[in-house]
């Protein structure tokens, strides 16, 4: 077969065509899109570059801000006790039954659980990338002459592995029978209290039988524990009465007439205000 010098020609520029367009698709395309990821990666880094000198700029004023948040935590951590146990919560409601006074019916302790915060969503915007910075601060062959527990001056850095845990709690609640006037008591007293409680629901109801308020309030006892400076104190049970004389079990509630008033730990309440409640009732 005799092959034309035209042919031959054709042949050739479309062979031709073909190599421009494989080098095109397979060496050169590839190319320019690793060229231009690895320029979208320059970008980035630089701004993480950027981002990290300018961290290295305030180190000095984020350590001092540490510091100041730090001791500011202390403070509020002082506030609450490093434990609370059922002895306290049973405590807590003889001390009930004999300030308002109230006549008790059950109580019931649950067990000490972390709070849960309304609202309360992990930030992922702000993350502390220590890893990276100290890779940065390799690289430009910066030495870091602070250590943490130079940065804080109680010795308890500037991190948070030092810090104590989350905060706990343990609800009581407490069913009893009283007067208004006691149950105006019972409120106060706890309100007064040196540990971190609240009253989590207060129900009461008017009982015709009696004239008295059948009531539960549940109450929750608060305790941060981990505090490296505080242990858990015993309570004192030592003035508490064992036994009954009233081997009938009838119900007796005790008059408020001539009871001290409750102490507030404000200053402002040093003078409290004396209240004066009713006459002894006895119901069989």
């Amino acid at each position: 077969m005799k092959v034309s010098k035209k042919d031959v020609l054709l042949l050739l520029g479309l062979l031709g065509i073909l190599a421009v367009v494989c080098s095109y698709f397979l060496v050169f395309q590839p190319t320019m899109e690793k060229a231009d990821a690895m320029e979208q990666e320059n970008i980035e880094l630089q701004a993480r570059i950027n981002d990290l000198s300018s961290k290295m700029e305030n180190k000095e004023s984020y350590i001092a801000e540490t510091e100041s948040m730090n001791r500011e935590m202390d403070l509020v951590f002082k506030e609450f006790p490093i434990d609370v146990r059922e002895e306290d919560s049973i405590l807590l409601a003889i001390n009930q039954e004999l300030i308002s006074p109230m006549l008790i019916s059950s109580i019931s302790i649950s067990a000490c659980e972390p709070v849960v915060l309304q609202g309360e969503e992990e930030d992922v915007d702000h993350t502390y990338e220590i890893d990276e910075i100290e890779e940065y601060e390799a690289q430009e062959g910066i030495t870091d002459d602070v250590t943490a527990s130079d940065a804080d001056v109680n010795g308890n850095g500037v991190g948070t592995e030092n810090m104590p845990s989350v905060l706990m709690s343990r609800n009581v609640t407490i069913n009893y029978l009283v007067s208004y006037e006691g149950l105006k008591r019972g409120i106060k007293n706890i309100s007064v209290q040196d540990n971190r409680m609240s009253i989590d629901n207060l129900t009461v109801s008017y009982d015709e039988s009696t004239g008295l308020l059948t009531g539960t309030t549940s109450v929750d006892m608060y305790c941060i524990p981990g505090q490296a400076d505080k242990e858990y104190v015993t309570p004192n049970f030592s003035s508490v009465l064992l036994g009954t004389d009233n081997l009938f079990g009838s119900i007796e509630i005790y008059g408020e007439r001539g009871l001290e008033d409750i102490e507030s730990n404000d200053a402002s309440e040093e003078g409290g205000e004396t209240e004066d409640g009713g006459e002894e009732e006895e119901v069989d």
